[in-house]
């Protein structure tokens, strides 16, 4: 189930809302729970499997870590493989088997179907499935380091795990973030209802609205750059630019929307990152959820930048290029995350340590910090090669047809141009009255066009 469907917008919310609302304390935490199950399990119910998989490993294991001993690292160890397992077979094991079979010869589906007595093949990957799997790395973590307690009840885990206004998507949260509002029972104000829908419906006319037009524009350029020439090939590059950011931000709000209306206050996980004036700050404020989770649970670990700023560039080089890895399985995806890892050792040795940065005028800071944004997107669209030829070679200016879309959308982009590096916007709460009419709007759009997968989900 998606939030942009007519099943979930006219009926899986409103039941759900309500019966958060009206039913007594103790009923809260199992008809939660009950909820995002069907909502996950709706369109695949195998993926409950994976699911129940992950709660297990980590509620049970935890459990047992905690009982002490000196076998408690292993139990820490053991558990973060068993939860990676899945992620590895789902995610990985056909971007390895490609890579193996390129450099060898050698298809390991293909032994391994011999072995088996049946065909093996590359698996689908279930939505959400990196998500849930390192939010429940950071709840053994954070328990194994004492930074939070041990939650006995399978349910309570169970609904902080798979909640489903972030299961498939994110934010990524913290056990400790949420454990006291779990362990409440909290039953949603109407003022809180009230809010949390008002930011779900901006959310929504950010992905249907905003996003899912500029994915359409963007899928025109690509689809034939010989003939969208330089021109379309860098107006179609915005598009995606804009297309990621609102498509993922928007998402972003109606989970963080859904979780108000529900009583639950997580954190943010985009402040307006095309204003950032430096890629260290533009990071700072991208998909923080995920960037924290890298830093705590990754680059610290491998010593942050405490051991020297030979050790500090290697870590942010490990981190990056997992970073790229764990956004899809293609070596587009690494070179992506290597690309923003080099360019941020860059920055910091050569700019921000050395006090470089504040000479440069903040404009210029601005654009080139969004160009070097937009070219990474640019990595991280797949289409590199083929992109970058038609934006910096001869093709000229494209087709007569490319340059009146690009003419066509030129209202949109500029839109989208006011609403992400505007230095301020009015607070959602100003939305209360526009919240009805982008409800409607979104919903004739989903009527008119249908609804299109939100991109994070491929993630």
């Amino acid at each position: 189930m998606v939030f942009s469907s007519f099943t979930f917008l006219l009926l899986f919310m409103p039941l759900t809302l309500l019966g958060c609302r009206l039913l007594p304390g103790k009923a809260r935490m199992p008809f939660l729970f009950a909820a995002s199950l069907l909502f996950y399990g709706w369109g695949s119910p195998l993926w409950l499997l994976l699911l129940f998989w992950c709660m297990l490993v980590s509620w049970a294991g935890t459990l047992l870590m905690m009982r002490g001993g000196r076998r408690r690292r292993w139990c820490l160890v053991l558990m973060i493989v068993l939860d990676l397992l899945p992620l590895f077979w789902f995610k990985y094991a056909g971007f390895f088997r490609d890579t193996v079979q390129s450099l060898t010869g050698w298809n390991a589906f293909e032994a391994l179907s011999g072995l088996l007595g049946t065909e093996v093949v590359t698996p689908i990957l279930p939505a959400g499935i990196s998500f849930f799997t390192f939010q429940a790395i950071s709840y053994i973590i954070d328990v194994w380091r004492g930074d939070a307690g041990a939650q006995r009840s399978p349910v309570v885990f169970g609904v902080y795990l798979s909640l489903f206004p972030q299961l498939v998507a994110g934010p990524i949260v913290r056990y400790s973030d949420l454990e006291a509002q779990l362990l409440s029972h909290p039953r949603p104000t109407w003022e809180q209802m009230r809010s949390g829908l008002r930011r779900f419906f901006v959310g929504l006319g950010k992905k249907v609205l905003l996003a899912d037009a500029l994915g359409r524009f963007w899928g025109q350029m690509n689809g034939d750059l010989a003939s969208a020439g330089a021109l379309g090939a860098w107006a179609g590059l915005l598009a995606f630019s804009f297309q990621i950011y609102f498509d993922f931000s928007g998402y972003s709000d109606m989970a963080l929307g859904l979780g108000e209306a529900l009583g639950f206050i997580m954190p943010e996980n985009f402040l307006h990152p095309y204003r950032a004036m430096s890629l260290t700050a533009f990071w700072r404020r991208w998909h923080v959820s995920l960037t924290t989770w890298f830093r705590e649970y990754v680059y610290i670990p491998l010593g942050g930048n405490r051991r020297g700023p030979w050790r500090r560039d290697l870590n942010v080089m490990i981190v990056w290029a997992l970073t790229g890895l764990w956004h899809g399985a293609g070596w587009h995806f690494v070179l992506w995350g290597v690309y923003f890892g080099v360019l941020l050792i860059l920055e910091k040795r050569f700019l921000i340590d050395t006090g470089r940065m504040e000479r440069i005028p903040k404009p210029l800071r601005h654009v080139l910090t969004f160009l070097l944004v937009m070219m990474g997107w640019g990595l991280f669209s797949g289409f590199g090669t083929a992109l970058f030829g038609a934006m910096f070679g001869s093709a000229g200016w494209g087709s007569a047809a490319a340059q009146l879309a690009c003419l066509a959308h030129v209202p949109l982009l500029l839109f989208c141009c006011v609403i992400s590096f505007a230095p301020k916007l009015p607070d959602v709460k100003a939305w209360r009255f526009a919240a009805p009419v982008l409800a409607v709007l979104c919903l004739a759009a989903l009527a008119a066009q249908g609804y299109a997968p939100f991109v994070y989900f491929a993630f």
